[in-house]
């Protein structure tokens, strides 16, 4: 199953409890030579708006950023702490460029992260700012996860409810859309406790995501 099949599992799945994010503003400030960079923003759930406030330092601003993001929401989502960048990279497509110029080109920003299990995934987010085309790839990874999480969670609570209705053929449904899940998610200490407490076996994450190639880089 490729990414973007997982990721519309999760949205059924979750349906009207997908958390969608966004940060449409936010402040930064870069001490280059110290090489250290610190970043705040209101981070928005686009589905209710309601928002909370995010701040973190990094060496640069992807990575102040996504320390914002972790600190954050970790604490209610911790498979975030579970993933790790492999490759960050930005192009620009210089042939349709609004002046002359050609400095506002429309901006590709491209991130590989690996989760816990060593499967790759790869984001995408388009604009004519480094910053925002930077932010919005960092915050499309983290909705990933966040809701993967989620999506887990509540499938879980699925089988266990299936199980107390003596209701196998579900549970076999169920198991099945899990199986399928883990491999779209990072280990958390909520997932492996909520699987304990529903009584599910481990279930393996054999890799079929189409991975991303090893490029190299640095953040």
């Amino acid at each position: 199953m490729q990414q973007s099949q997982l990721e519309t599992l999760v949205r059924e799945i979750l349906s009207e409890n997908f958390v969608s994010l966004g940060i449409p503003k936010f402040t930064f400030t870069e001490d280059i030579v110290g090489q250290k960079a610190t970043i705040a923003a209101a981070l928005i759930n686009k589905r209710d708006g309601t928002s909370r406030g995010v701040e973190g330092t990094g060496v640069g601003m992807v990575d102040a950023l996504f320390t914002a993001l972790k600190l954050s929401l970790s604490s209610d989502y911790p498979s975030i702490d579970h993933i790790h960048f492999v490759d960050f990279s930005l192009s620009g497509d210089f042939q349709s460029r609004a002046n002359a110029s050609q400095s506002d080109a429309p901006l590709h920003a491209r991130l590989v992260v690996e989760n816990s299990s060593g499967r790759r995934f790869v984001f995408n987010h388009r604009s004519r700012s480094i910053s925002a085309s930077s932010v919005g790839v960092v915050v499309e990874c983290v909705e990933h996860f966040v809701n993967a999480e989620l999506a887990v969670l509540q499938v879980h609570g699925w089988i266990a409810d299936a199980r107390q209705r003596s209701r196998q053929d579900l549970v076999d449904k169920y198991t099945q859309r899990l199986a399928d899940l883990v491999k779209n998610a990072s280990y958390s200490e909520s997932i492996e406790k909520s699987r304990a407490n529903a009584d599910i076996e481990p279930i393996s994450d054999t890799m079929d995501v189409q991975s991303a190639p090893a490029p190299e880089g640095s953040l």
